[in-house]
């Protein structure tokens, strides 16, 4: 059976921290129901007991006459109890609004940070990285004692590379402003006139990454950066040429024979 991955794992955590904080929210409910029944159910016992207890004080004390009515109670004690109940109620709704509020704030923070991990891609790291053997160093020896196997490698002969780079080494996308340097210009258009110059089994990312000694993002940035500062030198490189010019004879009998 594979392992579960590292997504699928955040995933699952984050779904039962979703889970824990549902229940909590029902186990809140659930109590400041009960906590509001039974404050409720106090309130009226209370209310009952006081009244039973003032009708007994007041046949005690009351005169012998039996035409004497019975004081009422007094209206601002109405009030009084009123605005106690209600403050009471009014606390418990502030306290279940600040609870709701908490809960949603969760909610919302578990809900961001799934969107996250679903966006995101973890790749998995080995335990032990792949060796790697780079060869740019041999294309200096190459250039100087064997430009055949130069040739063959870049498909270009050393002094039209020595060409190029002098031309496109003073393009503004290889600066940056960033606290790690870009690789010199000269191993990023090695790179690129390897990947150019092969194509279909004979060439991969992988294989560029073995022979540069750098990684797959370093090997698409190089060919990006060169790309664009060869396309900024098309129309001064590239061009028909005028009719009747030396050129233009060169390219029809080349295009003949």
């Amino acid at each position: 059976m594979p392992p579960q991955s590292t997504h699928e794992d955040l995933l699952h955590a984050i779904d039962q921290a979703s889970l824990a904080l549902a229940n909590s929210q029902y186990l809140n409910i659930l109590l400041d129901d009960q906590g509001s029944n039974s404050n409720s159910d106090s309130n009226t016992d209370s209310d009952l007991n006081s009244l039973y207890t003032s009708d007994e004080e007041d046949l005690a004390f009351a005169s012998p006459s039996p035409m004497s009515p019975m004081s009422p109670m007094s209206p601002m004690s109405h009030l009084l109890g009123l605005s106690s109940d209600i403050s009471s109620h009014s606390d418990q709704s502030d306290d279940s609004d600040d609870a709701a509020v908490c809960y949603d704030r969760l909610q919302h923070t578990i809900a961001a940070l799934c969107d996250e991990v679903e966006r995101a891609h973890v790749f998995h790291k080995p335990n032990e990285p792949p060796p790697q053997a780079p060869q740019l160093h041999m294309l200096v020896h190459h250039e100087e004692h064997r430009p055949h196997l130069f040739c063959q490698k870049l498909c270009i002969n050393p002094e039209i590379f020595d060409n190029i780079l002098n031309q496109i080494s003073s393009h503004p996308i290889f600066r940056n402003q960033s606290n790690n340097p870009q690789l010199p210009v000269s191993i990023q258009l090695a790179i690129f006139l390897n990947c150019a110059g092969h194509y279909s089994n004979a060439i991969s990312l992988e294989d560029v990454t073995q022979w540069a000694g750098v990684s797959v993002g370093s090997v698409v940035n190089c060919t990006n950066h060169v790309m664009v500062a060869l396309l900024e030198e098309h129309n001064q490189f590239i061009f028909f040429p005028e009719d009747n010019s030396e050129d233009a004879e060169l390219a029809q009998h080349f295009a003949e024979t």
